[in-house]
C-alpha cells in the first residue's frame, strides 16, 4: 500500500528548499541544492534507519522489507551525522572547504527539517498535548496543541538566523555549529510535549539534549578561539 502522505511530505521536503531557500554562497554548491545534497539525504536516512533497526529490532537487519518501512523509525541524530560526513567528504573532492559547504546548507537543511514537520498535517496529524486550541488527529476525539507545526515554525526561524549571521561574516564553523545547537534544543523542547510511553525521557530526546550541549559548547570554543586569532593578528 502506498503511503500518499509520507510520499507527499517527501515531495515538499525535497521542493520547498530548492526553490525557497538555495545554499547561501551558491560558490559552496554550485551545483545547485539538489545536486549537492540529495547524496547525504540518501545516506541520511539509510544509516538512521539501520541504526534504528539495530537499536530495536537487530532481527531485522537481515530483511530487507522491514529496513524498508521508514514509518517504523529512523534515528535522526545518526542520520544527521552520516549526512554531513558524506557532504565533507565531496566538499573535500569538489576543492572546497568542508566547513563552507556545510554553512551553505545549514539554512536549507533547517528549512526541509521544519517541511518534514510541519506536513505531520498531512500524514497521521500533529499530536502533542491536549488544548481547546488545536487539531484533531485521526481517530481521535480530543483536539491537541501541533507541536510539529509549531516546531516547524521555530525551525524557520532558525533558518533565518543562522543565514542572517551568516551573511554578516559569522566564520562557518560558527555558523554550522550554531545550526546544529539550534536545532536539537528545538527538537529537545518539542519532546516535551511529544506522546511517549513512560515518565522518563525517550532515547530521542537524550540524545537532542546531547547534542544540544556539544553543539552549544563547540559554538563557543569556536568563538573563543576566533577572536583570540582575530586579536593576535591585530597586534
Amino acid at each position: 500500500m502506498i503511503d500518499v502522505g509520507l510520499l507527499a511530505s517527501i515531495a515538499i521536503v525535497l521542493i520547498v528548499p530548492s526553490v525557497f531557500v538555495p545554499p547561501w554562497p551558491t560558490s559552496a554548491a554550485v551545483m545547485g541544492l539538489f545536486e549537492t545534497a540529495g547524496g547525504a539525504l540518501m545516506i541520511g536516512l539509510v544509516v538512521g534507519r539501520l541504526t534504528s533497526v539495530a537499536i530495536d529490532d537487530p532481527g531485522s537487519l537481515t530483511r530487507i522489507s522491514d529496513l524498508m518501512i521508514i514509518r517504523s523509525g529512523v534515528e535522526f541524530w545518526p542520520g544527521v551525522v552520516a549526512g554531513m560526513a558524506w557532504i565533507a567528504l565531496r566538499s573535500n573532492h569538489d576543492h572546497i572547504a568542508p566547513a563552507q559547504r556545510l554553512a551553505a546548507l545549514t539554512a536549507p537543511a533547517l528549512v526541509a527539517w521544519a517541511c518534514f514537520e510541519a506536513t505531520c498535517l498531512i500524514r497521521d496529524g500533529c499530536p502533542g498535548p491536549l488544548s481547546n486550541v488545536g487539531l484533531r488527529p485521526d481517530g481521535l476525539v480530543q483536539r491537541m496543541l501541533p507541536v510539529g507545526v509549531l516546531a516547524a515554525a521555530t525551525a524557520v526561524g532558525a533558518a533565518i538566523a543562522t543565514r542572517h549571521f551568516h551573511r554578516r561574516g559569522m566564520p562557518n564553523a560558527q555558523v554550522v555549529a550554531l545550526a546544529l545547537a539550534l536545532l536539537a534544543v528545538i527538537r529537545s523542547v518539542a519532546s516535551i510535549w511529544l506522546p511517549r510511553i513512560g515518565e522518563g525521557l525517550t532515547r530521542q530526546h537524550k540524545t537532542s539534549l546531547a547534542v544540544a550541549v556539544i553543539a552549544s559548547a563547540s559554538f563557543v570554543a569556536i568563538r573563543v578561539l576566533d577572536r583570540r586569532a582575530t586579536a593576535l593578528a591585530e597586534r
